[in-house]
């Protein structure tokens, strides 16, 4: 396994790689950079302090065996698409309880809007009325969904809440009703059934994400195992919900959130990378453009961070990838690479190559 090629990183932002095999066999060497950004809210973007690292296995928001995923791990090698998490919580408009309100994500060609209700209990078949709320976490264990005792659960969110009267996971939840669905839906009595809704990482084994993973049967077991089943579709890969996935980013997006900070909206542009990548064989140099295809966006930590792969196959007999590199560097420098030799600066041209600009607003 090609562990040896090097990833030198020269940037602010976190880097990292794995090799996965795909469903031919092949190897497929896949690198990721993750660049984090604190936004104020008045829109001004700087480098964050605390950058959101590449990651190698999901990362729940409490126990994994029953909690939804603040982070899903960086080892897909390909997303059809570009998708969008946002990890935060309902705020009351000015800090006043509230029985019920809706909060909204805008960037690209998505456009959604979620509401919230406070608490409920269940009382002769039906819901009272919900409890004022401050805030409130916008999570799948507080959408419809759950398990139940008998072992019947809703694929759709197994960690939610109301499906057969199950209760909410999260042992901090008290509500025996959902608190986040969608505003068309209705949530009145146990006969209920609503989609569930949320803003975050749709758990690798939920429905309808789990029938684009394809055909695992005898016959795979027979012909194909361990490697991926021929019908795998890639937008497995896509972990935010349909409705947060677009086609691709135009370039200074637009995002707007409405409901998930204090002063009621937040406003900004997606920063743009510029950093260059750099594929060192040892008969040439490619590069490549950083190009997200994940938007992670936390209102109560005023970051968004923005994640971008790029993957080769690796061929035994073509001249072999040796490193890759992120950042700004020289032709010489390059070329040492290449060469297998140890690079000396020379010259302010190398010493200040540091000093460039990594992204734009």
């Amino acid at each position: 396994m090609p562990f040896d090629i090097l990833i030198e990183n020269k940037t602010s932002f976190t880097a990292g790689s794995i090799v996965q095999l795909d469903a031919d066999g092949q190897e497929n060497f896949v690198v990721v950079l993750s660049a984090s950004f604190s936004v104020s809210e008045d829109g001004a973007i700087v480098v964050a302090e605390e950058q959101v690292p590449v990651i190698f296995g999901d990362e729940p928001f409490r126990d994994g065996a029953f909690s939804s995923n603040r982070y899903e791990a960086d080892i897909a090698s390909h997303k059809p698409g570009v998708e969008v998490i946002v990890n935060g919580m309902a705020y009351a408009p000015g800090g006043k309880p509230v029985q019920e309100m809706q909060v909204g994500l805008r960037i690209g060609s998505v456009r959604k809007v979620l509401r919230v209700v406070g608490d409920r209990s269940l009382a002769m078949g039906s819901f009272s009325a919900p409890d004022p709320f401050v805030k409130m976490a916008i999570v799948y264990e507080r959408a419809f969904g759950g398990a139940t005792a008998d072992g019947r659960v809703y694929e759709k969110n197994p960690v939610g809440i109301g499906f057969g009267k199950a209760r909410s996971p999260d042992t901090t939840v008290t509500s025996e009703a959902p608190n986040i669905f969608y505003p068309t839906d209705n949530i009145n009595s146990l006969a209920s059934q609503p989609r569930p809704a949320g803003f975050g990482v749709i758990g690798r084994g939920w429905q309808p994400r789990l029938k684009l993973a394809g055909t695992y049967d005898p016959h795979w077991i027979d012909t194909q195992w361990p490697l991926p089943p021929k019908d795998f579709d890639p937008r497995y890969n896509l972990c935010a919900p349909a409705d947060q996935q677009m086609e691709r980013l135009v370039g200074n997006d637009q995002v707007s959130l409405v409901g998930m900070t204090k002063n009621g909206r937040w406003d900004f542009r997606l920063p743009h990378v510029i950093a260059p990548v750099h594929l060192v064989y040892a008969d040439r140099v490619e590069y490549e453009r950083f190009i997200a295809d994940t938007i992670i966006i936390e209102p109560d930590l005023s970051r968004v961070t923005l994640k971008s792969r790029f993957c080769r196959i690796i061929e035994r007999i073509q001249p072999p990838l040796l490193a890759v590199v992120f950042g700004y560097v020289t032709p010489a420098y390059l070329l040492a690479m290449r060469k297998r030799k140890t690079h000396l600066p020379l010259g302010a041209a190398e010493r200040h190559t540091d000093d460039r600009p990594q992204w734009s607003q």
